[in-house]
């Protein structure tokens, strides 16, 4: 019997937001810009924009040398074109994928399993499968529930209390509205997915 959130499959938020190893070492290594609101991102979803300083000294300043260190530092909690803008600074800078998973697996994971469940109470007693779609979703969205984008976020709050599955994945794939016809089907097909994993629990 699992006794943490730690020995979970994660696998599929991995390859949510990495593709996978051989994909990661092909496009991901090196620092990134995703583009729109994000921040430049480095490993596995590790988002400047949203890390504080404390947090990249802590779990992420080993695996870059004292220059490199300075560089990555100054785009910390710079957002849309202001971190684009900073790209060609770091260019270069790489994180493998063993150290990427280190600081998945120590920082990014538990991060987003705090918020996930401060955002939904009551989501640490459902099934597995349903516990990793919704932490992949705040993964992905954040945990905020202002504006109409994220009327979803906020009606997922009762049903995970009455752990009604059916309906939650009803929510999950109502957010595709977000995305049609923005050239994001990667993000339809990532709620859908998301969707069949907490279907599955039914």
């Amino acid at each position: 019997m699992k006794t943490s959130y730690l020995e979970y499959d994660w696998s599929s938020v991995i390859n949510f937001e990495s593709g996978g190893e051989s994909y990661y070492n092909k496009f991901l290594k090196k620092v990134t810009w995703p583009g729109g609101a994000s921040g430049l991102t480095i490993g596995i979803g590790a988002d400047l924009g949203y890390m504080s300083k404390e947090e990249f000294e802590k779990y992420f300043s080993s695996f870059f040398s004292v220059e490199e260190n300075a560089k990555l530092k100054s785009t910390i909690g710079l957002k849309g074109t202001s971190a684009k803008l900073k790209l060609s600074s770091v260019k270069g800078i790489e994180l493998n994928w063993e150290n990427a998973m280190d600081a998945f697996i120590n920082w990014t994971l538990p991060k987003f399993w705090k918020l996930s469940n401060a955002l939904w109470p009551g989501l640490d007693k459902l099934k597995e499968p349903a516990q990793i779609a919704l932490v992949s979703l705040v993964f992905n969205r954040g945990a905020s529930t202002k504006g109409s984008s994220r009327t979803e976020m906020v009606n997922i709050k009762s049903l995970v209390l009455k752990s009604d599955y059916k309906n939650i994945a009803k929510e999950v794939r109502s957010m595709k509205r977000l995305w049609v016809g923005k050239n994001m089907d990667g993000l339809i097909k990532r709620r859908e997915e998301e969707a069949k994993m907490i279907e599955s629990c039914v």
